[in-house]
């Protein structure tokens, strides 16, 4: 058993969005695995999006322009966070660090060097940063620094680590890529609660559902490719059930019923026969497309939303990428099949706890060295040592060309 602090950017309790979600389902893993891990959590003390958000957000982008920090992080570090940290670290006997997001990657500056850190990538944050460059074109110069900025910061970040999380398999492939040498695991969103039944419906128009966090941008954005270039040119009857946080500041048609946030999804799956998930923007992994697997509710969804599992297809689950094909399938016979259906076993079990317990635990294991070092913390190599490393086998590579 081992002793984990986890710096995390969310309150896993109190984040209505996939990061509490995702968090909520390692922290259990962690607990569950043969060694019964012991996790301390040190998150924000506000639930976001926090007060002054938007003012904070400004702030650090322009702090940015004269540090070689990227304005994501800048806008994560704060002073009573880094106190807390401080604090809670000095009153226990750790054994590792679990930095849970990459814009807490400066948390590694809280504690001693030497001690082991293990970094949860939840995305890549300078592919979100990417996406939204065509949202603010008058900030075109500025967001390409910070772009570049914030790709060194997770590359620096992945090369310190002793092992990195990704909820990812893409992003894994793309991490290992640039950090050959990476200790790495691929640990998708789980769940530790049992599957939860579905109510039968009965059969009448067509009820689609979307769950989503609307207080994130590339949500919204999903939301608007649905709603005007999809949802108006579906001729059969039906109805689409939205879910979320914010749900009720979105713009709305008169086919659509906003419930608001709801505590219990599974009075969100009765209404509906399929959820939509149409995901186009945003990076990582789709949490609401894993949860409704993992509870047996069929999906229509994106590539982009299941690109990044183990398990990508099967019953109960159909992916469309193209606007006219969402139309067509929705317009046909192929969603009356798919509301019919259930999706399979190896769909639902890849979100499992128990499926990933052991394999964290392994990797935990291996990251702090105890099998060999009896708990001794291992040594991280210096950022000379890496660059050494990194130009040696660029050498290396070129002589065998």
């Amino acid at each position: 058993m081992a002793k984990l602090l986890i710096a995390s950017l969310v309150d896993p309790v109190t984040h209505p969005g996939g990061a509490g979600t995702y968090t909520r389902g390692l922290v259990e893993a962690l607990r569950r695995g043969k060694s019964g891990h012991r996790v301390t959590l040190v998150g924000p003390l506000h639930i976001p999006p926090g007060p002054w958000r938007r003012t904070r957000q400004a702030v650090s982008l322009a702090r940015s322009c004269f540090s070689s920090i990227p304005s994501k992080v800048l806008f994560a570090r704060r002073h009573e966070f880094k106190v807390r940290i401080r604090k809670t670290f000095r009153s226990n006997d750790f054994d590792a660090v679990l930095i849970n997001g990459s814009d807490m990657l400066w948390a590694r500056d809280e504690v001693p060097p030497k001690m082991p850190t293990v970094l949860i990538a939840h995305n890549l944050e300078h592919e979100l940063l990417i996406e939204q460059q065509a949202q603010y074109r008058f900030l075109m110069p500025i967001l390409k620094r910070e772009i570049e900025k914030q790709r060194q910061y997770e590359i620096e970040g992945f090369h310190q680590a002793r092992g990195v999380i990704f909820l990812s398999l893409t992003d894994m492939a793309w991490g290992i890529a640039h950090v050959p040498r990476m200790q790495a695991l691929h640990l998708p969103p789980l769940f530790a609660n049992p599957s939860i039944p579905r109510r039968s419906r009965p059969r009448g128009q067509l009820c689609l559902g979307f769950l989503a966090d609307f207080a994130w941008w590339p949500n919204r954005q999903n939301w608007m490719w649905f709603l005007n270039e999809i949802l108006p040119k579906v001729r059969r009857p039906l109805s689409i059930h939205v879910f979320g946080r914010q749900s009720d500041r979105i713009p709305i048609s008169n086919r659509v019923v906003v419930h608001g946030f709801v505590h219990g999804l599974a009075a969100a799956w009765d209404h509906v026969d399929i959820i939509v998930c149409p995901i186009r923007a945003g990076a990582g992994v789709s949490m609401k497309v894993a949860e409704s697997l993992y509870n047996r509710v069929p999906i229509l969804t994106t590539t982009k939303a299941v690109r990044s599992f183990e398990c990508s297809s099967g019953p109960g689950l159909a992916v469309r990428d193209k606007t006219d094909d969402w139309i067509h399938f929705l317009n046909s016979s192929e969603a009356d099949q798919l509301a019919s259906q259930v999706p399979s076993e190896q769909l639902c079990r890849q979100f499992a706890i128990d499926q990933h317990a052991e394999r964290l635990d392994n990797f935990i294991i291996d990251v702090l060295g105890q099998a060999d070092q009896l708990g001794k913390p291992p040594r991280i190599p210096t950022r000379d040592e890496i660059r050494i490393a990194e130009k040696t086998e660029k050498t290396e590579a070129v002589l065998k060309e």
